[in-house]
């Protein structure tokens, strides 16, 4: 798992201004109210919440009852420095924690990529058990294995994921897919080029591995613009992209399967 306090100072000092996070936090903040609509009463958690970024742009849209949690005693500090609700708790066994509890929404963005995909499944079965019947679960990752590069080694990465893995991953569960979209592919020229020339560096050993930096990085303020207002074109344009270095998924429990679980309302 991601330990590296470095990483996680970058993502704090990020996540309100990086062109990548603002339009993640967006695409949640949209399909939250595409589901609810105004109201903001909804219960929400983050679960691997990181430096709390998310959490504190939901506050800021008027969700209050939300709670997240994160592996990381760095990334939970940060959090308690952004005045959060928030938990330290292995995300690999955390059914315990929250027994009594089941959420309208549950976030989970760029974590599952740490671990083999049967964790990844005893993950989401549990994400399965604390959802509403009426829930939603959103999930960002990393897409498409072309796109590997220090990003990958410097956050802990084992893998990156098309539809199709977690299309595979959930056929054991009841949850289903209402809605995915690879993004950003107008940038996806640059980001490749970028992960091109790092495998060749690592290659050829030029780069130091005890010192990759994920790129988690914020750009001249007149290039970091750009990026954002090119990608909110994107969205204009496409409502499923095809192609992408993220793969954004919007999920719901089938309720035409009977459920293993007595679901708490």
């Amino acid at each position: 798992m991601l330990i590296n306090y470095e990483e996680y100072r970058m993502m704090y000092e990020a996540e309100e201004k990086l062109w990548w996070y603002k339009i993640l936090h967006e695409k949640v903040l949209t399909e939250i109210q595409k589901k609810f609509g105004e109201d903001t009463q909804i219960s929400v958690l983050d679960a691997g919440c990181g430096t709390g970024g998310l959490m504190s742009f939901l506050i800021k849209n008027g969700y209050h009852n939300i709670q997240g949690f994160d592996y990381s005693e760095d990334a939970v500090k940060f959090c308690k420095e952004r005045n959060l609700n928030v938990q330290q708790i292995d995300i690999t066994d955390f059914d315990s924690v929250f027994e009594n509890e089941t959420f309208d929404v549950i976030i989970n963005d760029d974590v599952v990529y740490q671990f083999e995909n049967s964790t990844i499944e005893t993950i989401f079965l549990t994400f399965e058990s604390l959802l509403k019947l009426d829930g939603i679960l959103i999930s960002n990752n990393n897409a498409f294995n072309v796109f590997f590069g220090t990003h990958d080694i410097a956050v802990g990465g084992k893998q990156r994921f098309s539809l199709s893995d977690f299309k595979e991953i959930f056929k054991p569960l009841s949850l289903k897919i209402v809605y995915y979209s690879y993004w950003s592919w107008m940038l996806s020229p640059l980001i490749l080029l970028v992960r091109l020339l790092q495998r060749f560096q690592l290659k050829f050993k030029l780069i130091d591995l005890a010192k990759i930096k994920s790129d988690v990085v914020v750009p001249n303020p007149i290039v970091n613009q750009f990026f954002y207002k090119l990608v909110k074109v994107e969205e204009r344009i496409l409502n499923k992209g095809f192609f992408g270095s993220s793969l954004f998924m919007v999920m719901q429990k089938n309720k035409s399967i009977k459920l293993p679980f007595k679901v708490l309302q």
